[in-house]
């Protein structure tokens, strides 16, 4: 939204190198951009989430160019769950497995190097952190808008509502939230009965299955009692599968000297009470960064109309957030 010639200027163009790295089942490919100088550069593996643009939005591509310009060795990283707009716990050791292969590289100085992720990618990243492959060497992690439970994202999707600050507060759900969550729960499901509550009124049904029926009170749950009820009556491989993709049962481990957590006040699509729930769990740490924003949404002042005083101020923070991250990788 910014005119971006000035930097173009001082800085070389970036290497962009088609690559394919290891990922769980196969391999995948993906867009690495290099910067456009010599040595050892710090790296970052960039997950965007579940973007509905696709990987060819002209502002991912400018992202990585970005990035590199800085001089991040970066790898985006995509995954085929979320380009389906779901979620899958075999992306946090993909994205670990990626992050190895990235650092692997000798031209990428591991020791100066993280990971960076979005919304739903935020969350993944964070998890991938912890995966003991990675976990001693990755020095930032930066999660912009990410949620901390699917359970406690379950019950503000039911309720239209949120806990901030110790209150719930309204919460008005954005339809790409509704849509991965019910892709999401469903996503287990015989393949007959997945189509029926992904096309239809998820009504609850005597002819689904138990686990059918479970989902189905679930999608249709309208406050947080109902929610948790349902969430209790999943089946316990289904409860253990919305666990392992709830990074607050993880981020205690994570060993990053860095972490870096923002957000939006008024997100639509993760709200802002679930990177509150992150940051009590690791109040505690050394270098925990955490950051509001007020008038951004959802990370994207150009969908806001701002007085230039206010968007001044906004993009202030914004590189007041980000400047640990670029200082850690010196």
């Amino acid at each position: 939204m910014l005119p971006s010639k000035p930097v173009d200027w001082v800085t070389r163009d970036p290497v962009i190198e088609r690559v394919t790295y290891p990922a769980p089942g196969g391999s995948a490919a993906a867009n690495l951009f290099l910067p456009g100088t010599s040595g050892r550069h710090p790296g970052v593996l960039v997950c965007l989430g579940a973007v509905p643009d696709g990987v060819d939005h002209p502002q991912v591509a400018r992202l990585g160019a970005a990035l590199a310009r800085a001089g991040f060795a970066t790898l985006l990283y995509w995954s085929p769950a979320m380009r389906d707009l779901r979620l899958d716990p075999v992306d946090i050791k993909g994205i670990a497995m990626a992050y190895r292969w990235l650092i692997d590289r000798p031209d990428i100085d591991g020791c100066r190097s993280g990971l960076l992720g979005t919304c739903v990618g935020g969350s993944f990243a964070l998890m991938a952190a912890t995966d003991t492959s990675i976990r001693d060497q990755v020095a930032f992690v930066v999660a912009w808008a990410p949620y901390a439970s699917i359970r406690t994202l379950a019950c503000d999707i039911a309720s239209g509502a949120t806990v901030v600050e110790g209150k719930r507060v309204p919460w008005e759900v954005d339809q790409l939230t509704r849509m991965v969550y019910i892709r999401s729960l469903t996503q287990e499901l015989d393949p007959e009965e997945r189509d029926r509550l992904r096309n239809a009124d998820p009504s609850v049904d005597s002819d689904l299955s138990l686990d059918g029926r479970t989902v189905a009170s679930l999608l249709t749950a309208r406050n947080v009692e109902d929610a948790r009820t349902a969430i209790n009556g999943l089946s316990e491989q289904l409860k253990l599968r919305l666990d392992a993709m709830s990074p607050v049962n993880q981020i205690e481990s994570i060993r990053a000297p860095l972490i870096l957590i923002a957000h939006d006040r008024n997100d639509p699509v993760i709200p802002i009470g679930e990177s509150q729930s992150l940051v009590a769990l690791l109040n505690d740490r050394t270098g925990l960064r955490y950051t509001e924003f007020r008038m951004f949404k959802h990370l994207d002042p150009s969908k806001v109309n701002l007085p230039k005083r206010a968007l001044i101020r906004e993009l202030v923070r914004f590189c007041s957030a980000v400047y640990p991250s670029f200082r850690q990788s010196v």
